[in-house]
């Protein structure tokens, strides 16, 4: 006599229907892209100045005195000064004017610091993210 075991195909089924399930959950991709949550955080408003107090909701409105970053990555300082950006390896933001003036913003939870005094911002200035 040989050892024939008979499974019901109710089972059969639901064991499939069940690892399907398990499967198709664990395939489908995240809609999580890391690169663009970091880079909508600095382009999704403007960075107004808020130390010195000169007018931080101005800036968030109009421009003045505020940093104002595009995905593509292009900067606008102060309605006049443009230039290129990037996010290097610390998560702070690289900075380039068109005429070359190099910069770095050091970024502390919902604020900016420029690392050294430049033509157009000074090291002690504080820039916050305006309200969306």
């Amino acid at each position: 006599m040989t050892g024939v075991v008979s499974i019901s195909p109710l089972l059969v089924l639901s064991a499939l229907l069940l690892l399907v399930a398990n499967v198709t959950e664990a395939d489908e991709p995240l809609d999580v892209d890391p690169v663009a949550q970091r880079i909508e955080r600095f382009t999704a408003t403007r960075w107004a100045l808020i130390s010195p107090d000169k007018d931080y909701e101005g800036g968030c409105v109009v421009g003045f005195l505020a940093f104002q970053f595009s995905p593509t990555g292009y900067f606008t300082y102060n309605n006049r000064i443009h230039g290129s950006w990037q996010i290097d390896e610390l998560g702070n933001l690289k900075l380039k004017t068109r005429n070359g003036v190099r910069l770095t913003l050091l970024v502390q939870g919902s604020t900016l610091r420029p690392s050294q005094t430049v033509a157009f911002v000074k090291r002690s200035h504080l820039y916050q993210r305006c309200p969306e």
